[in-house]
């Protein structure tokens, strides 16, 4: 993403600011995200396209042109600046070595030896920070104006529709995928086993039927 060197709303610079000035928040070069935009300190707000992977090795050789053709298409015809980016989450395999443990113990000895080897090979995928998924992004910005956030989505459904012709599966994140993203990039040793925040919506307790109607 790119950052004004001269805003209003930039962030001044670390010297010119004490320990006690700023929380831990305000140094993020972002402050809200709502109605499917991230809005930047400096101004610019920011859409984000989730590009769902495609093997193509499994397409034939005129189906792997006419993808690649149609991508370039797409990328070439955006006169504005654009940002891909590939975020690798780890994936928390607890419950899945658990369950595994649980049918070990139903199965017979044969099967229990499989399983036990199968376990020793997971377990070592885990160790070995090997277990990632692989999210991709395409980050639209505008410069801040009085139809900045009319013009940024109609640019981002617009580029969406121009890759959706090469096959590609691609949506205009919400808040929560956006909060999702954000939480994933700043705390990648937390993403695997810890939800983002949200603060959408106020913390109500849960509806209980005492089967008194």
């Amino acid at each position: 993403m790119r950052f004004a060197d001269k805003n209003k709303g930039a962030l001044p610079a670390r010297g010119e600011m004490s320990s006690g000035e700023l929380a831990a928040q305000d140094w993020l070069p972002f402050y809200d995200v709502s109605d499917g935009v991230l809005k930047r300190r400096d101004g610019w707000l920011v859409s984000a396209l989730k590009v769902e992977p495609l093997n193509i090795d499994l397409k034939s050789a005129s189906e792997k042109k006419r993808i690649i053709r149609t991508v370039h298409e797409a990328f070439n015809g955006l006169w504005e600046a654009f940002q891909i980016i590939c975020v690798g989450r780890p994936v928390d395999l607890d419950a899945y070595l658990q369950d595994l443990e649980d049918k070990v113990e139903k199965a017979d000895s044969r099967r229990k030896k499989h399983l036990r080897e199968y376990i020793r090979h997971v377990a070592g995928i885990v160790t070995g920070g090997e277990a990632l998924e692989h999210r991709h992004y395409i980050l639209l910005s505008q410069e801040p104006d009085t139809q900045a956030r009319e013009e940024l989505l109609k640019r981002s459904y617009e580029m969406a529709g121009d890759l959706k012709k090469s096959g590609l599966k691609v949506s205009l994140c919400t808040d929560v995928e956006i909060i999702d993203l954000l939480f994933t990039f700043t705390h990648p040793a937390q993403a695997a086993y810890e939800h983002a925040p949200s603060f959408s919506r106020p913390k109500v307790p849960p509806l209980v039927d005492w089967g008194l109607t």
